[in-house]
């Protein structure tokens, strides 16, 4: 039994669509698209950017950032080259942390004031226990791919037909790579709930569970409804349950019966990139400000009019409302009890990657290639 994804993997086109469709910069689809790998050649130097700290950075200059998360009363923001910064004055200036790696990060969340996690190219978790101070490599491409060896080998030696795939889509991925020891394809997301359970998303249907903080992994992928290895782009968590979203409408829930993530039916075929759970409300976004509630737990759905034409690239949740933020600039504050939309402001100056309740009142955090900005919300058009 072979999974369509393998024949999709080595998609020069695919690939270019992921790094569009996840907003990267034009640095990182290189990065991707070409380099394939965590090997890169700067000033004629091979580097490894699994085995190399992040760059110093001069903080006076722009820096791509493309993620930013809260940490209690901190702020913490990630990007390209393993970029890692930290914030205590709600954006207004920034220091940088030093990072293990110089690989791309594209993702960065808290659980609480201490517990974050950051995700990105070349397979790559970090973890923080002191609210982004300092950071540990829990998992990159390599430790990734003795991971699924040991697992799936043995499985396969035994006549596992699905374990058999898993180990063909594994060699098919590493034909694509610079470093023939390391999985390159990028994590898009990663979250933990407040027992220690968590999932890591990625490119190519990609898939990881953790029962004890991202100290142990164990894969996922043929544990889902994604037989076409759709790339995942967004999680999220309630009550224990877990969404997953991704390509071509794709949104899974984690069923806890039976350890599975089972297709929930949505009614965009477009790519989702984000999903946000409370336990009454169920919302999915993706292409040009398409947005989607369900009161059901995704049995019904209702298309809400955001008034928005750029893709939808975060949620940030400030009491009754949740904010709408888009690649375009375009913000505005979704009342979750009638599904009412009003608009806020239109942010120039450049694409936005995501964004992040900034800890105070009127006011957001949004990335962009030119670093953070803090974004004031509290008058509607």
């Amino acid at each position: 039994m072979t999974h369509p994804g393998l024949y999709v993997i080595q998609s020069v086109a695919r690939v270019i669509r992921l790094t569009s469709a996840t907003r990267l910069t034009s640095a990182t689809l290189i990065s991707l698209a070409l380099l394939g790998g965590v090997a890169h050649a700067a000033s004629n130097v091979i580097v490894d950017t699994l085995r190399e700290p992040a760059p110093v950075v001069d903080l006076r200059l722009p820096a791509p950032v493309l993620a930013v998360a809260r940490a209690g009363e901190a702020l913490v923001s990630v990007g390209l080259h393993g970029l890692i910064q930290r914030s205590v004055d709600g954006g207004q200036t920034w220091q940088q942390m030093p990072s293990p790696v110089a690989t791309d990060l594209v993702q960065v969340r808290f659980r609480d004031a201490f517990n974050g996690w950051a995700v990105g190219h070349d397979s790559v978790v970090l973890h923080t226990l002191d609210g982004g101070l300092t950071w540990k490599t829990q998992l990159d491409g390599r430790s990734l791919l003795t991971l699924l060896r040991s697992i799936y080998s043995p499985r396969a030696d035994k006549g596992d037909e699905v374990a058999a795939s898993m180990l063909q889509e594994v060699t098919l991925a590493l034909s694509t790579s610079a470093t023939p020891d390391v999985l390159s394809a990028p994590f898009l997301d990663v979250l933990f709930d407040a027992q220690g359970n968590g999932f890591v998303v990625g490119a190519f249907g990609m898939i990881l569970r953790s029962a004890d903080d991202g100290k142990t992994w164990e894969p996922w992928t043929d544990r889902t409804d994604n037989g076409r290895r759709m790339h995942l782009y967004g999680l999220a968590e309630d009550a224990g349950v877990f969404y997953v979203s991704g390509e071509q409408g794709l949104l899974m829930r984690l069923d806890p019966a039976t350890q599975h993530f089972t297709l929930v039916t949505t009614p965009y075929a477009g790519t989702l990139f984000g999903v946000n759970a409370k336990a009454d409300l169920l919302l999915v976004y993706g292409l040009r400000g398409n947005l989607f509630a369900s009161r059901d737990n995704g049995q019904n759905w209702q298309k809400v009019e955001t008034g928005i034409d750029s893709s939808l690239v975060s949620t940030v949740d400030q009491g009754s409302t949740t904010i709408l933020v888009s690649q375009g600039g375009q913000i505005a504050a979704l009342d979750r009890s009638t599904l009412q939309v009003t608009a806020l402001v239109t942010e120039p100056g450049g694409d936005i990657y995501a964004a992040s309740d900034s800890g105070q009142a009127g006011q957001l955090i949004v990335t962009r290639f030119s670093g953070t900005k803090v974004v004031q919300i509290a008058k509607a058009n």
